[in-house]
Formats: structure tokens, sequence, C-alpha cells
């Protein structure tokens, strides 16, 4: 059991937004899972850095946020770097033209009690510019600061964690977009309305920095996420009822039975 947990939370890097870009709204919640892969550009620099010790394998994510207030999120996070309570916070959000541009910023508190049993920070910053309501991309940047991380993933999984820059730091850069589902139209008024649906897809970058030959070899992070309240809700489909979180919650069950 231990080491299928390890296999899924900390095989991989941690990277990734996995939710939606902006704030959920006052009120509505959201649910988010999704899981991220890591490659090269070319499968000579995937050989060359594995031999040097770094592993690309897969990441799971899985995330829950609430909207407090318009602008602000409260959220709860499992990911490899551990779990824990976050913040969303808008910064910025103005309409020029015919999009919304939003600037948010994403503190979290992250504990890890399956392996390292030790603390850790991570920030993420994030720029959405919004179309319409169905179509949200988003650029953003990321940084953890998890001091005993790369000691511990060294001694367990023998592999160098991605994205370190040294001291306990890591950084992650990427962009993407959300991609917005609607169902039940007729709602509250309130003109910020959580999607019932959503996924999104991200691209995601960060240099491994070899100094023995003052290399840098690009590692692309491709991530994707679905989530929504819908999730949680049950739908009839003429005469039968169809509950997508019951089917969620029966795969998890069998991955952790």
């Amino acid at each position: 059991m231990n080491k299928f947990l390890f296999i899924i939370f900390l095989s991989g890097c941690f990277f990734g937004i996995y939710q939606r870009p902006r704030t959920v709204g006052e009120g509505n919640f959201d649910f988010s899972t999704g899981f991220a892969l890591q490659f090269t550009s070319n499968p000579i620099d995937r050989e060359y850095i594995e031999a040097r010790g770094y592993g690309l394998l897969g990441n799971f994510n899985i995330g829950f946020s609430y909207g407090i207030l318009k602008g602000l999120d409260v959220g709860f996070n499992l990911s490899g770097a551990g779990l824990g309570p976050f913040l969303k916070i808008e910064l910025y959000n103005k309409k020029i033209g015919k999009t919304r541009h939003i600037f948010s910023i994403t503190p979290y508190f992250l504990y890890d009690p399956f392996f390292s049993n030790s603390l850790g920070f991570r920030g993420d910053a994030i720029y959405t510019f919004v179309v319409n309501k169905y179509f949200e991309p988003f650029v953003f940047y990321q940084a953890y600061y998890h001091p005993y991380f790369e000691e511990f993933f060294q001694a367990s999984a023998g592999y160098k964690p991605l994205g370190n820059v040294g001291n306990g730091y890591y950084q992650f850069f990427g962009l993407g977009s959300g991609f917005n589902i609607y169902i039940q139209q007729k709602r509250k008024s309130s003109k910020d309305i959580s999607p019932d649906f959503r996924f999104n897809i991200e691209l995601g970058f960060f240099p491994v920095y070899l100094s023995e030959n003052r290399r840098v070899i690009p590692i692309l992070n491709f991530a994707i996420s679905f989530g929504g309240p819908g999730f949680f809700k049950c739908y009839r489909i003429e005469k039968e009822t169809f509950c997508p979180g019951g089917i969620f919650l029966y795969i998890i069950s069998a991955l952790f039975s």
C-alpha cells in the first residue's frame, strides 16, 4: 500500500495548477483532479538526464475550492508535495474591451504525512484572460519551498527531483486553458456562476541544469485535469440516472482497496 501511494503521489514532479485558473465565485464549490507526465523534446536528452539520476514519471493531484467572497477562495489540495489548505486571491480583475483580465496569487501550506513528515510551502501566480465563460486561457509561475524533499526523494526513489534550483527551492513555468461546460442554465442570478463541469490542459516547463558540462535540458510537463461541482450531482437522462461522482469514487476506492 505504501509503495502504491509513493508511485501515485511522488513518482514524478508535483507541479501544475490542476484547478480553475480564476476564483470560483462567492458561494460556489469546485472539485479538481488530474495527472501529469514529463517528457523531453527528444529521446537522447531523456536518456542523458536519466543516466544522471533524474526520473521522468507521472503525478496525481486532487483539490477542493470554495468561494467565501468575490475574488477569494479557500481550498484544500493533495499532491506529491503533501496536503494542506490554500487561499486564492484575485489582485486584479478588469475587463478591457471584450476580454476580462485577472491576476491572482495562491499561497499553500503543505504537510507530507505519508513519507517525509515535513512541511513545505507553495505559491502560484496566475494570469488569466477570459475570452468568454466557456474558455479561460492562462499562464502561471509556481514556486515551492520544501527543504527536506530532495533528500527524502533521493533516498526513497533513487531519483533527483525535477525543478530544483537549490536550497530547497523549486520553480516551474506553464501555460494552459480551462474549458467550461454549463448544464443547468436556470440558477441564481449571480453573474459569476461556476461551471458544472470543466477540464484544463497545461503545458509547463522546468530546466535541468547539468553543471558538469554547463548544459541546460528543457523538461516539459503535460497535464490534464477535470472538475466542477457537477461531479457531485446526479442527472436524469431519459429514464436513467447518471451520477458522475459515483463513478469517480468507485474508481478511487478500487485503486486504494
